[in-house]
């Protein structure tokens, strides 16, 4: 049945211009129009009124008995109306009605697979290809019951008929591809895929995946291939273009990499994931002034670009020119002042800097947008510590706590900054609450380890706390000292030597190490290493301005005086 073109405007009409439909119902229904049911069924359907509209499509099949359209909508109407008896029943006489129609068995098939009776789908379908053994959609919809029911066999013999048939094969090559992969028939799997793109050489799906066996494979000149050949015929083919770089990449290829990260760009100048893996590529290849550059034409070229604006604050960044890293930051937040990214670099930035005044101002800044966010108050307490105000710092870990009393991470920091205000008692039992709540963090029993040692409090216990860590993080330098110097505290110097050397090579710059290790060498009576590593100690204090513990630089001026006597 040909369906007239007011039949066409009206159903057009229902779908986009429901207000312009409710003006003219009146008029449509005066003139009793018989295509004003089925329209009104669509209006009222899309409108949520189900009932009303069912009432519609009731009308409208009176009207219009030999017309599939109005019972597939009404079927589908009555199935989103949970319906599912009343539908089922209906669609019976749909199929008795329109045998000889071949959509009429794909659509009974489609409903079965939503009601998931597969079986019943699959009788549908094979009863149509009895009568149609040629349909394309009929054989495809056969071909996806088969696979999904895992009757391999079945789903092969009935692609291959598809072969036949079909003008679009290349997505029926890429189906049997994925079974004989399936089925690890890899070398076949890969003749599907290259079927696959010799019929279509676009065909995303294939040569994604047969360029993905390649790369796993570690065949990258295949992979690279594959993607070349895409881009002889699209030479703008993104999904082939970042395959390939990635491709590149994997073989610590660069240059190469660099020139498609380039291609990429120049066709999409937006394309935020591609200007970040330029950024991180140019880092690694050491050409940090080089993208700034290129990042300040781009920038030129786009003043309003705000990720452009981002990512050219995050290379100044990375070469250190935190002047100019702060002046794109501070452009960006001018145009997005809610834009948190970028409120949390210039905090770090900030921070990075010594500018802790700044820092707090962007931290509170950034938690007024996320009042949620503990880990904030966190950042904020370090800075305060940093600072010299500890005291500030556990009333904002305590502030944290109030969101966060089940995260351990939130009672270690507050047992790190009591213990700096030797407040022990009150540090010990955050600790104690962070390991109850995780009994493997391993930072957390170091320090307390590690506090139990320095204090005289528990040596034994705190070697067992330390010992505990290191089954964690076996090579962590900081451990490995604590628990050398464990063995040094009970006179077990040897020992001591072992741990604290090898921690002391894998952490040769901290000042605590350093002095440790410098401690064990006096006890061994290598008095000349001993001084060397003290002196360093002093140096390693007065570049950095820390002191890795209280009175740390004064400690060791005392040994070195008892020691050059």
């Amino acid at each position: 049945m040909r369906v007239s073109i007011l039949f066409i405007a009206l159903v057009i009409l229902a779908t986009s211009c429901s207000t312009s439909f409710g003006k003219i119902k009146k008029a449509i229904i005066k003139e009793k129009n018989p295509y004003f049911y089925y329209v009104a069924c669509r209006y009222e359907k899309n409108n949520g009124d189900l009932e009303t509209a069912f009432s519609y499509c009731k009308k409208a099949l009176e009207i219009f008995p030999d017309t599939p359209v109005i019972y597939e909508e009404t079927i589908t109407l009555l199935l989103h109306s949970g319906k599912t008896e009343e539908a089922k029943e209906l669609l019976k006489k749909y199929q008795k009605k329109f045998k000889k129609i071949p959509e009429s068995y794909i659509f009974s098939a489609k409903v079965y697979m939503k009601l998931k009776e597969i079986e019943e789908a699959q009788k549908i379908v094979e009863k149509g290809l009895k009568e149609f053994p040629k349909n394309e959609k009929l054989l495809t919809s056969m071909a996806d019951i088969y696979l999904r029911e895992g009757k391999i066999k079945k789903a092969k013999s009935i692609l291959e008929r598809l072969l036949k048939v079909s003008e679009n094969k290349a997505p029926v090559y890429y189906t049997l591809a994925k079974i004989y992969l399936k089925e690890n028939k890899i070398e076949k799997g890969i003749q599907y895929l290259e079927k696959a793109l010799k019929e279509n050489p676009l065909y995303k799906p294939a040569f994604v995946l047969l360029g993905e066996i390649y790369r796993q494979e570690g065949k990258y000149d295949k992979a690279i291939k594959v993607y070349e050949n895409v881009l002889k015929t699209d030479p703008e083919n993104l999904e082939a273009l970042n395959r390939l770089f990635q491709i590149y990449l994997d073989k610590n290829d660069l240059d190469k990499a660099k020139e498609i990260i380039n291609r990429i760009i120049a066709i999409t100048p937006d394309n935020k994931e591609a200007l970040l893996k330029k950024f991180l590529l140019y880092l690694k290849m050491g050409k940090g002034k080089e993208i700034i550059d290129d990042l300040e034409t781009l920038k030129n070229k786009y003043p309003d670009n705000t990720f452009i604006l981002t990512v050219l604050g995050m290379a100044y960044e990375s070469a250190k020119d935190y002047k100019n890293a702060e002046k794109y930051y501070l452009k960006v937040l001018e145009k997005q002042p809610y834009n948190t990214e970028v409120l949390e670099r210039l905090g770090n930035l900030y921070v990075e800097t010594k500018n802790y005044e700044k820092a707090l101002d962007v931290y509170n800044q950034l938690y007024s947008i996320r009042p949620k966010d503990y880990r904030i108050l966190l950042i904020m307490a370090e800075i305060e510590d940093k600072r010299g105000n500890t005291e500030k710092a556990v009333e904002l870990v305590d502030e944290a706590l109030k969101q966060a009393k089940e995260d351990p991470l939130v009672y270690f920091y507050k047992g790190v900054y009591l213990d700096k205000l030797d407040r022990w008692d009150e540090a010990e039992k955050a600790f104690l609450t962070a390991l109850k709540l995780r009994p493997d963090y391993a930072d957390a029993l170091n320090y307390l380890g590690y506090s139990y040692i320095i204090r005289n409090i528990d040596i034994d216990k705190g070697i067992e706390l330390v010992k505990r860590a290191l089954e964690l993080s076996p090579d962590n330098p900081a451990f490995l000292d604590s628990l050398g110097w464990g063995y040094f505290k009970k006179g077990e110097i040897k020992k001591a030597e072992k741990y604290i050397s090898k921690a002391y090579k894998l952490m040769p710059d901290d000042p605590v190490l350093t002095e440790h290790y410098a401690d064990v060498l006096a006890k061994l009576g290598k008095k000349e290493e001993a001084v060397k590593l003290y002196k360093k100690a002093l140096e390693i204090i007065k570049k950095t301005g820390v002191e890795g513990e209280p009175n740390q630089k004064k400690r060791i001026l005392e040994k070195l005086k008892k020691l050059e006597k």
